[in-house]
């Protein structure tokens, strides 16, 4: 019976795991080898990876921008009717706001009934010349009188013209308390309202061109000798990280601020002095133009986007043969 309680509980024990060899049970010829085997593959990775970005910059340091057109009238006025809401995409010619026309009217008006005026005057002007005209042929008028009256037809007539420009400067005016859009885009950021005084030449309202966006990708100063204009270029916005953009390098900044540069009162530069142990490259402004991004994937201005320069043969850097 002992023997069979044995062989019992032998049977039903678990089965011991296999033993595994530790590190330290590793013979040390094999474990420098694979030491040494492990760095040679990172070193040959982090090579790859240098030689890579040297060829092909790359850069997570790229923005979206375009052009914002300040859209301000060209008289002044209270807004009395406002024709657009923020983040509206509108057409070029579309009404945005309209001033109150009242005193420009009136302007019109005035001008007009000076001109009608002016020309009265021109034409009782005009036939005291021609009769002086005959009467000084038939002698019965002296020169002096006669280049009086010649004169004033002139005169008149100047008036005339002065008082059809007013004309037509008050009608320019009053047409002009209609302010459209100049381009095709959206507006955005819109503070103006109903009642506002909009003065002349400031602006009212914010305007994105839709058609002028570009990305700029700030690439280390080591990186420009790989990049040329014309080059191809790869664009990734953050919020559509699928669906790169095509594009080219439009151009290249050639200059950026210096952060330590002031002016000291006896004209001479002021320079702060600074010591790094580690001189980091600058950030050159490289501008990329977008070829026809697609509809269904909106820009906006000043959103994330990364950028890659992919090779091409045509926009390659130029190397001279030495013998």
């Amino acid at each position: 019976m002992p023997q069979d309680h044995a062989s019992a509980s032998a049977a039903t024990s678990p089965p011991r795991a296999p033993h595994r060899r530790s590190w330290s049970s590793i013979p040390d010829p094999l474990r420098v080898l694979i030491t040494l085997s492990m760095v040679v593959i990172a070193c040959v990775a982090l090579l790859w990876a240098w030689r890579s970005q040297q060829a092909h910059p790359w850069t997570r340091d790229g923005q979206v921008l375009a052009q914002v057109i300040g859209v301000a009238p060209q008289v002044s006025g209270p807004v009395v009717r406002l024709h657009v809401q923020d983040n509206q995409p509108i057409q070029a010619g579309d009404l945005l706001f309209e001033l109150d026309p009242r005193l420009y009217q009136q302007a019109v008006a005035q001008a007009q009934a000076d001109l009608t005026q002016a020309q009265a005057e021109a034409q009782s002007a005009q036939a005291d010349a021609a009769r002086a005209t005959r009467l000084h042929q038939s002698g019965d008028l002296a020169d002096e009188a006669y280049d009086l009256k010649i004169a004033a037809s002139t005169s008149a007539a100047a008036v005339v013209q002065a008082a059809a420009a007013r004309l037509d400067a008050a009608q320019l005016k009053l047409q002009l308390t209609r302010v459209s859009a100049p381009v095709s885009g959206y507006v955005t950021n819109l503070t103006l309202d109903v009642g506002h005084y909009a003065q002349v030449g400031v602006a009212q309202l914010a305007l994105i061109d839709q058609d002028s966006f570009w990305v700029t990708g700030y690439f280390k100063e080591t990186d420009l000798p790989a990049i040329r204009v014309g080059a191809p270029a790869a664009v990734t916005l953050m919020a559509h990280p699928q669906q790169p953009l095509r594009g080219e390098v439009a151009s290249i900044a050639h200059g950026i601020a210096r952060r330590n540069l002031g002016t000291n009162p006896s004209g001479l530069a002021e320079v702060s002095p600074t010591f790094e142990w580690i001189r980091l490259a600058q950030r050159i402004p490289v501008h990329i133009r977008l070829h026809e991004p697609p509809p269904e994937i909106p820009l906006r201005i000043g959103t994330t986007a990364s950028v890659a320069i992919l090779p091409s043969p045509e926009a390659a850097p130029q190397t001279t043969a030495t013998p």
